[in-house]
Parts: structure tokens; C-alpha cells; sequence
């Protein structure tokens, strides 16, 4: 009997371990369920504890990025004369750094560090004890540098604030200005609405300020007692280069560049931008004394004291909806109208006033006698602009046309500004890729073709003709500073003078309107872009043809026989190699 006993409790600890090892269960506990003779006996999956949650990073919503671009350029006999050595070779080279952060969907920071610079701008270490650094004019700066919080009060408003780049429209009037090797930023505020079927920006940025801080930061603009020189060279070299002050930043005070930018968009195939620009401009006297204005010497007349206000209203239409100013349709197209209106700020003499109606004052500081018109008013501007272009794709073919116009001043003597401000522009795409004009007293048409090869990347050509818009005003270079003396221009509009005359405007700026040319250039473009594993691999080469608004200044026949000669040459040349790097 004790040896069954035995047996029968080491066989019930036999089945005991066994159960437990293999996970069978015999007794109901709270956490396993008992099982009837009718329950399925399939074991119910057991519940995971939750997992710990993992707490935020600096890293989380942390990116960067960097570019590096090298561009070769070559400029040859840009000024059409063959007397004169113009040519010009240099490397450009764009290094820019990046970083963003999302502290939340809706704030986020970003600051864009750029460095540009000319290769072999700086000595170097030519004798080997010093560094690549000996003070020269190279630009290391801030690029971007703002705050944006978005989809305030729950409604698709955003707010941004801080140094950062504008681009509206085909970038004719406001852009980046990413071609050049600095390109362009705003310092400011910029209010933004964006949703399906309206993009309004309103925007404040500041362009120049006159005071300076208590902490040592000092503005390059305002009265000053002692200020930069910078040499004024001809355009041809054909003078010497003479010193002079900085007067613009001389005579600047607080500056404001004001936007107000909408767009409505109906559907994906059509699109309408209205908009108003604004662009005041403070200008400061800088002592007591009425001849001795800012900039202005000898003129009490000048605007120095008061301010340079500029409105600008435009209309633009186009299909070109998607990235990239692509179109959903074979047909795309774009229209832009831009008038200009305001005072610059000048009281000049009065057009009516043929008999120059003038007394003469004394200047209470110097003590000396000037000239002041008895009758005065307020210089105007009265200017507009109009682009439009058309393209047809097929397949992997466009061709396009275009139209441009900016609007000349046929006589700059009188009451009214009449060539257009181009603002702050990004005209590289539009005017031939020589950059040779901007859109002032212009006329541009010109013809394009392009095709995309794909992974062997894409081809482009242009043909460009461009003429003056009023053969009196003078010929605007892509920055919309007139090139005084590079081609024939009367400032005074003289219609019927044909005397000889002897100096570039003629004699008391008044050459004769028979004797002006009416055209600038033809330009014919080439450009061919590839990817090439990481990079981006660009060349271009234009050639330019003078036309007689050039050839008749450079050969000028307006001066005597015994001074005439035959400077001009017909062909100017531009080209680059640009090689581009994203990570």
C-alpha cells in the first residue's frame, strides 16, 4: 500500500511539471480562463504591455543641406569697340549651408549661410605665412534667417518674419536674383493667406536704415562726417578713373519696400496675380547750406530732405500653374501689365516756363551766389511696362515666342520720369542670357526652342532683337543704370538741331533726334544643361551683334572728319561652364 501511495504521488508531480512546462493549465486562474467541455479548445492570445513612450529629440524635425557652385565666366569686347581692351575672364564661386528646424508642424526656423567669392580675389599664402585671407572684398554672410509660424487662429494665415527671399511672379519685378553669385534677400515682415484658390501676401522689408545701435552696430547709410570713395571708371576704359564718395549711401535715410501680392487661382489651368508694390526712399541733407545738398551739389532743386515715392500696379495671367512654371496644356502662355506712378521727390523747373525764370540767392553758410528757378513743381513718374510669351510642347519639344517693352523717356529734362524702375528684378531669363539690358526703354522680341533628351538632360536656343523704346533716352544695363555714352541718346529731346556736335550728348545735350539709331543688339543663345551623377553640369555661349544705336555712337559721324574714326566692332561674346553640387 505505501509503495502504491508513492507511485500514484510521484505520478501526479510527474503531470504537475510536465503541465507546467508545456503551458497546459488544469485549474481556472484570474488570468486564464477555465475550459468547458464545449469551449473550443484553441488558448486565447494574451494582451502586450504598452510600450514606453520614447521622449523628443533636438534631432526630430532637425534638416540641412548645402550647395556649392563654381561658375567660369568670359566677357569679350562688350563696349563694340576694337581700340579698347574690355575683355574680361573670371571664376565665381557659391557656397551655401543650411539648416531648418520644426519645433511643431507650424513653427519653424531656418538659417542659410553663404559664401561668395572670386577665385584668386586674395593672395593666399604666397609667401607661406599667410592664409587665404588678406581683408579683400569677399562676401560670408547670412542668406536667410527667419521664423515662420503657420495656420494661425486655426485658419491657413502664416506669419514670417526675419532675413528672407521674395519671389512673385515670373520673378520680372521681384525675385531672387539666384544667378548671380549673391543673389538677393529682404529683411522684414511678411504676412501670408495660402489655400486652393488664393495665395495673398502682404509684406514689409526694410532696404536702408540711418541710425545706427548702442552696441557698436553701424549702418552704411545716413549723414555721416566722413564717408567711402569708390572709383568711377568710363564703361570702356577709354578715361581714367577718378574718386568719389559713395553718394547714394551718403544721401539714403530710412527705405521701405512694401508689397501687397495676390493670387487667384480658379483651377490648375488658369491663374491671375494682381498686385501693388511700394518703394520709399528717405533722402537726407546733409548740413544747413542749400548748395551743398547731398549729391546734388549746386542744385538747391534736389530732393535731399525729402522722399522718393514709387507705386507700382500690375496684372499678370498665365496657365503656367505647376513647379517649375510648367502647364497642364500643350499652349501655355503669360500676360504682365505694370504701371508707375509717384513723385521723385525733385522740385524742378516747370515745362511751361520756356524763359527759365530764375533769381539769385546767396547761401547763408558759404556765402556764395546760386541760381534758383522762380517757378517750380514736383517731378513725376509716368512710366509702364508689358511682357507677354507663348509656348507649344509636343512630346519633348517647346517652342516659344515673346514680347517685351519697358518704357523710355523721350525727354529727361522735363517734369515726368518715363523710364520704367525695374525694382528688384530677376531679368536673366528674359533678355538674352548676356544680362546686356534690363527692362527700361526697351523693346524686346525673340524666339525659343527647346528639347529635353532625358537622362542626357536639355538643350535651349534663343534668338533676341532688341531695340530703344524712345531713341532719346539712353541704353539701361541689367542692374536699370543707364549706360551714358554707350549709345546715341539726346537728354533734351532736340527735334530739329543738325549742327555738328562734340561732346557724347551732344551740345548742351542736345543731339539731334535724326541722328539717333533705333537699335541695340541681336543676341542668339545656346545652353545645355546634364545631370551627371550628384551634379548638375551647365554650359551656355552667346553672340551678340551691335546694332546702329551702338555703331553710331562708337563710330560717331556727329563729331568733325578730322576726328572720326572707325572704332566699332560688330561682335561681342559671352560664355560660362557652370558646375552645381545639392546635398
Amino acid at each position: 500500500m505505501q509503495k502504491r501511495r508513492l507511485s500514484t504521488t510521484l505520478l501526479s508531480f510527474y503531470l504537475f511539471i510536465s503541465y507546467g512546462l508545456f503551458g497546459q493549465t488544469t485549474t481556472p486562474t484570474p488570468d486564464t480562463p477555465s475550459l468547458s467541455p464545449n469551449t473550443n479548445s484553441t488558448t486565447q492570445p494574451t494582451q502586450e504591455a504598452p510600450k514606453p513612450v520614447t521622449p523628443p529629440t533636438w534631432s526630430d524635425g532637425f534638416s540641412a543641406g548645402a550647395m556649392v557652385r563654381v561658375r567660369p565666366e568670359m566677357k569679350y569686347n562688350f563696349d563694340f569697340n576694337r581700340t579698347t581692351n574690355d575683355n574680361v575672364d573670371f571664376t565665381g564661386q557659391k557656397i551655401q549651408f543650411w539648416i531648418q528646424k520644426e519645433f511643431t508642424k507650424d513653427v519653424v526656423a531656418k538659417i542659410t549661410f553663404q559664401d561668395s567669392r572670386l577665385w584668386g580675389a586674395e593672395k593666399g599664402s604666397l609667401t607661406g605665412l599667410s592664409t587665404a585671407n588678406d581683408g579683400t572684398r569677399q562676401s560670408t554672410d547670412v542668406r536667410e534667417a527667419y521664423i515662420e509660424v503657420k495656420n494661425n487662429l486655426g485658419l491657413p494665415l502664416h506669419i514670417q518674419a526675419g532675413r528672407q527671399i521674395l519671389r512673385y511672379g515670373d520673378e520680372r519685378l521681384v525675385g531672387s536674383l539666384d544667378w548671380t553669385n549673391v543673389g538677393r534677400s529682404f529683411d522684414g515682415l511678411r504676412v501670408k493667406w495660402d489655400d486652393k484658390y488664393i495665395s495673398s501676401h502682404l509684406f514689409v522689408t526694410s532696404v536702408s536704415e540711418r541710425h545706427s545701435d548702442i552696441t557698436g552696430n553701424t549702418t552704411a547709410f545716413g549723414v555721416k562726417t566722413q564717408y567711402n570713395t569708390y572709383m568711377d571708371c568710363p564703361y570702356n576704359g577709354t578715361k581714367a578713373c577718378t574718386p568719389k564718395l559713395d553718394a547714394q549711401r551718403q544721401e539714403l535715410g530710412d527705405s521701405y519696400f512694401t508689397g501687397f501680392y495676390n493670387t487667384l487661382k480658379p483651377s490648375d489651368y488658369f491663374h491671375i496675380d494682381l498686385y501693388y508694390l511700394g518703394l520709399q526712399k528717405e533722402y537726407l541733407r546733409t548740413n544747413q547750406s542749400l548748395i551743398l545738398t547731398t549729391g546734388e551739389t549746386g542744385t538747391p532743386e534736389s530732393r535731399a530732405g525729402r522722399w522718393d515715392i514709387l507705386h507700382t500696379y500690375g496684372i499678370r495671367v498665365t496657365n503656367k500653374t505647376q513647379a517649375g512654371k510648367k502647364s497642364l496644356q500643350t499652349f501655355d502662355y503669360s500676360f504682365e501689365y505694370v504701371v508707375q506712378t509717384g513723385t521723385t521727390g525733385k522740385s524742378i523747373r516747370p515745362r511751361w516756363d520756356d524763359h527759365r525764370t530764375e533769381v539769385t540767392l546767396v547761401d547763408p553758410l558759404t556765402n556764395a551766389n546760386y541760381k534758383h528757378s522762380l517757378y517750380a513743381e514736383r517731378e513725376r513718374y509716368k512710366t509702364y511696362a508689358f511682357g507677354a510669351d507663348f509656348g507649344y510642347t509636343i512630346n519633348k519639344l517647346r517652342v516659344g515666342v515673346a514680347y517685351d517693352v519697358g518704357s523710355g523717356d523721350p525727354n529727361r529734362t522735363d517734369g515726368s520720369i518715363a523710364s520704367f524702375q525695374n525694382l528688384f528684378h530677376t531679368n536673366h531669363l528674359f533678355y538674352g542670357m548676356a544680362d546686356q539690358v534690363s527692362w527700361v526703354n526697351m523693346k524686346s522680341k525673340s524666339v525659343n526652342i527647346s528639347y529635353n533628351l532625358g537622362t542626357y538632360g536639355s538643350f535651349r536656343i534663343d534668338y533676341f532683337a532688341i531695340e530703344k523704346h524712345k531713341l532719346q533716352d539712353s541704353w539701361y544695363d541689367i542692374a536699370g543704370v543707364a549706360k551714358s555714352g554707350a549709345s546715341t541718346e539726346s537728354i533734351t529731346n532736340n527735334q530739329y538741331d543738325v549742327s555738328q556736335v562734340l561732346t557724347e550728348n551732344g551740345t548742351g545735350n542736345n543731339r539731334p533726334v535724326s541722328m539717333l539709331g533705333k537699335s541695340l543688339f541681336r543676341e542668339l543663345d545656346f545652353k545645355y544643361n546634364v545631370p551627371y551623377q550628384n551634379l548638375i553640369l551647365e554650359c551656355g555661349y552667346s553672340l551678340i551683334y551691335a546694332g546702329d544705336a551702338i555703331q553710331n555712337k562708337v563710330n560717331d559721324r556727329t563729331v568733325s572728319s578730322q576726328v572720326y574714326t572707325n572704332q566699332f566692332s560688330k561682335n561681342a561674346q559671352f560664355a560660362y561652364l557652370m558646375v552645381t553640387a545639392q546635398f
